[in-house]
């Protein structure tokens, strides 16, 4: 698709601009971030299959949040992240991305309703399932009034005129994304919501190099994607939320999904229950298809975005269902238990020859997490999990099935 000059009317339209001389002076500017540092001990990652021994590591990060306001309300946000890596003695230098920005956008309020951002920013939308927390660079509205949030987008996956790639460049060959997220929050103790885009690359697939063709690993990534989702709570003690998601054969969000040859769709319930300082949860799941849900979705040693995890959730054209019950335990105010114990079932579908004994089997994860508030800002957290997989043999299989292990406690500090 060639180059998007403009975001669409509907965006700058959106009622009635106050004028300046109308608006209170808001400038200002704020400056917050976030900090942690962990120490990482993991062991039998591999399932027993090769010689590697337990390590533990030790890493830290350190990000700034800076908003600006303008008089009349016009609004910049921008992030910094200094030095998330390992520690090993040497110096952090740019050079190894250890300082770069993720955010860097504008916004600016036409109305009491209406917002348009603009630049680079994280969204996410739903539950959490398919769209968290995902890096973009685009152009955004957002309306919100009456119960009803409307954020129509579109954004820029991959600019031809800086890929490097020559004929990308003199064709404009560009990556794009666009759609719209619908929430509704106006039926009581409910809030309910879909988002439906589709994704355009126009980028080449393969390139000319010394006289053969080389795959630029670019390009067959249009499709649709989307989501339904709904979260509510019934008698105050009673929550129930789900989200079911669907991606076109090749379309990539923030990891791959609907891998394989097939579109792949997948979805969870998660019915909770709570009294008191306890809290019981149960989630149960599927990913058809090579699906992937977000990385932020899953447990501690199963999906999740923790530095344990030890599987991913679906993903490699695997079929894959799972139950997973949490606990948690409000000891006191500062003090938190959470338990986990957790299976899933897997299968390769047709994508994958019956030899890939690796890609069937079920697991059985074990997991508790306790955190602590040390003081206001700064909490303690520590993570263990135990995650034993069974392969079950479509072949006969030399496949290791030993479990891991993995462990890690962390300070968090939030300024």
């Amino acid at each position: 698709m060639k180059k998007v000059l403009a975001t669409g009317a509907a965006l700058l339209m959106a009622g009635s601009i106050a004028t300046a001389a109308e608006m209170d002076d808001q400038s200002g500017v704020k400056i917050t971030g976030n900090a942690r540092a962990r120490v990482i001990y993991k062991d039998k990652y591999d399932f027993g299959n090769t010689d590697a021994d337990a390590n533990t590591t030790m890493d830290s990060r350190v990000r700034f949040e800076i908003r600006g306001t303008a008089a009349g309300g016009a609004y910049i946000h921008g992030r910094i992240r200094l030095a998330e890596e390992k520690f090993n003695g040497t110096t952090s230098i740019a050079a190894d991305d250890n300082i770069y920005v993720d955010k860097a956008y504008i916004g600016i309020p036409f109305n009491d309703a209406f917002t348009l951002e603009g630049g680079k920013y994280r969204v996410s939308y739903g539950n959490g399932f398919m769209y968290d927390d995902i890096g973009l660079a685009g152009f955004r509205g957002i309306y919100a009034a009456d119960g009803i949030q409307v954020i129509p987008f579109l954004e820029v996956q991959s600019e031809g005129q800086v890929n490097g790639i020559p004929q990308d460049i003199l064709e404009d060959n560009d990556s794009y994304r666009f759609g719209a997220a619908l929430t509704v929050t106006s039926i009581e103790n409910w809030s309910i919501g879909a988002i439906a885009a589709y994704d355009t690359d126009d980028r080449v697939e393969t390139q000319v190099v010394d006289n053969a063709l080389v795959d630029t690993g670019n390009g067959n990534a249009d499709g649709f994607w989307g989501s339904i989702f709904a979260k509510g709570t019934i008698a105050d003690a009673f929550g129930i939320e789900g989200e079911f998601a669907y991606a076109e054969n090749g379309v990539t969000l923030d990891k791959v999904q609907g891998a394989g040859t097939d579109d792949g769709y997948g979805g969870y319930v998660r019915g909770s229950w709570s009294m008191d300082a306890l809290t019981l949860a149960l989630d149960l799941g599927f990913t058809k298809d090579g699906f992937a849900p977000d990385p932020f979705y899953g447990f501690v040693m199963l999906g999740g975005e923790e530095p344990i995890g030890a599987l991913s959730i679906g993903g490699s054209a695997v079929d894959m269902y799972w139950a997973g019950l949490r606990v948690n335990y409000a000891v006191t105010e500062a003090l938190s238990l959470t338990g986990n114990l957790v299976y899933a079932d897997a299968d390769t579908n047709d994508d994958f020859p019956a030899d890939q004994t690796d890609r069937v089997f079920d697991a059985m994860e074990v997991s508790g997490v306790l955190k602590y508030a040390v003081s206001k800002g700064c909490t303690f957290s520590w993570y263990a999990g135990y995650l034993s997989p069974s392969y079950d043999g479509r072949l006969d299989s030399v496949l290791e099935d030993d479990g891991a292990f993995g462990t890690y406690a962390k300070f968090d500090v939030n300024f």
